[in-house]
């Protein structure tokens, strides 16, 4: 098989599927009754309005959260043109082995991609994708038939792209700590001139929500943040381009407020995380439960803080900010490269600038850079070329590191990600400027100015700690 898990891996399908009725010895079977799913908010889908079906299949020996051993995966394996007889070939088993890996990897993000003599799979690792298999393109279609019957999809629906969802359940095996672990995926399928193409992006792995400690805010942004945290209304936008951990952060933020003492309400699409005491809600465009619907509903809720998963649109603005001037927090997010282009965007909306002025608590822009290997880190030489490209200086007397690679990192020299922060608190100044005409120029000049640190800033001062490396910072602040 392609990626060398086959005995690890326990298929269990759905009761009619022939392709999963065989259970390796050393494996308990499940009990015949149907299990109880966990609670999970309706799921909807652009091809069917079924419920997702949950698969389940055996978890890895080793926990997930240890540092994966990536050579086996990261090195192009190439599946032969032809099964060996002892090998049978079924959608669900090599689906299966794909998903294992993705676990043991902790990648957000596989792609099953078409070419024209074979299929590319490929995980998005710590922002990174890189091929690990290729299969024959002969069990393409019947691959993508699999994922659509998992993921409440038409199956017979190949020329306009499909979204949908799949929930799957990990069993723990005997040897490792008891329970049940679960993980959504968004699913995207796609037609393209070799075939549909499909991508599931990793939703949610069970995990506790992090706190603004942990997601990589310096003492002086967590300062900041928490004091406008504290005021208990208006708007706090968080900006980035997407996968940039814009929501992570929001969740974060999310959590320094005590469920127990206020009415909590996020409507999303989907919903990411699971968060005890916090009523979720997620859009339904095929019944016409979009987000400005909803927003209108929540206020006849009585809450005291909305997430909004994300502004798309002038209605839902608009919304937003009169549930902010009633005196309601709102957290919410916006797909732009800067603090002044969330702005800016706001206003392109229609939203006036008396009311954004008024509304508007704080912005947050964010940026992931991966973290350097602690097991390789060493001291490395700075990247003179890339700095002369881009105009940056760094003091000759201060060290910088990098991984030189291990078995730990699979010899990247890199193990997970970490924010980058520029917050801007709202102040009389930011006021003054909003309401005059033509403030484009100064209201980037105040946000320079005002911003607790930059990006850049607050990326360096991560390379000075050791956390990450100059390249990480340029490549994502340039």
């Amino acid at each position: 098989m392609l990626l060398k898990r086959k005995g690890d891996l326990e298929t269990m399908a759905l009761a009619k599927d022939p392709s999963t009725q065989a259970v390796p010895p050393e494996v308990a079977p499940l009990p015949p009754q149907q299990p109880t799913p966990i609670v999970q908010s309706p799921e909807f889908t652009s091809g069917s309005q079924k419920p997702p079906v949950i698969q389940r299949v055996q978890l890895p020996e080793h926990p997930t959260s240890q540092a994966p051993v990536v050579s086996k995966v990261t090195s192009l394996r190439e599946a032969p043109a032809k099964l060996d007889d002892s090998e049978e070939f079924t959608p669900t088993s090599w689906l299966n082995e794909v998903f294992m890996e993705a676990v043991r990897l902790n990648a957000s993000d596989i792609h099953i991609i078409p070419e024209r003599d074979y299929t590319s799979v490929r995980f998005r690792v710590d922002g990174i994708i890189n091929e690990v298999a290729k299969w024959d393109i002969d069990y393409h279609e019947m691959v993508i038939s699999r994922i659509k019957i998992i993921s409440g999809l038409q199956v017979v629906e190949k020329n306009v792209p499909q979204d949908g969802h799949l929930e799957l359940l990990f069993e723990q095996s005997k040897t490792a700590a008891p329970g049940t672990a679960s993980l959504n995926f968004r699913v995207s399928t796609m037609p393209t001139i070799n075939g549909e193409a499909a991508v599931l992006r990793v939703l949610s792995k069970e995990s506790s929500v992090l706190n603004l400690e942990q997601v990589g805010l310096s003492d002086k942004a967590l300062f900041t943040l928490r004091k406008i945290l504290q005021r208990g209304h208006g708007v706090i936008l968080m900006t980035g381009y997407s996968g940039s951990g814009k929501t992570t952060t929001m969740y974060a933020a999310m959590n320094e407020i005590d469920a127990a003492q206020k009415v909590i309400i996020t409507l999303e699409d989907p919903v990411e995380y699971r968060v005890p005491m916090v009523q979720q809600s997620q859009v339904n465009p095929l019944v016409g439960y979009h987000f400005d619907t909803g927003l209108k509903a929540i206020l006849r809720q009585d809450p005291d803080v909305i997430m909004i998963g994300e502004i798309r649109d002038d209605e839902t603005a608009n919304i937003a900010m009169r549930l902010a001037m009633v005196g309601r927090l709102v957290l919410t997010t916006i797909h732009t490269n800067s603090i002044s282009g969330a702005l800016t965007r706001v206003m392109d909306m229609g939203i006036s600038k008396s009311v954004i002025s008024t509304a508007f608590m704080g912005v947050v822009a964010e940026r992931l850079v991966r973290k350097i290997c602690p097991a390789c880190r060493q001291e490395a030489a700075p990247p003179y070329e890339l700095m002369n490209m881009f105009g940056i200086e760094w003091p000759s007397d201060q060290k910088v590191y990098a991984g030189r690679g291990c078995d730990a990192c699979g010899h990247t020299g890199f193990v997970d990600r970490i924010g980058i922060f520029e917050i801007l608190e709202i102040d009389p100044a930011f006021i003054d400027i909003m309401l005059k005409d033509n403030q484009a120029a100064a209201l980037e000049e105040h946000v320079r100015g005002h911003v607790v640190e930059t990006l850049r800033d607050d990326g360096f001062d991560k390379v000075r700690r050791g956390i990450t490396t100059l390249e990480e910072v340029i490549r994502a602040t340039i």
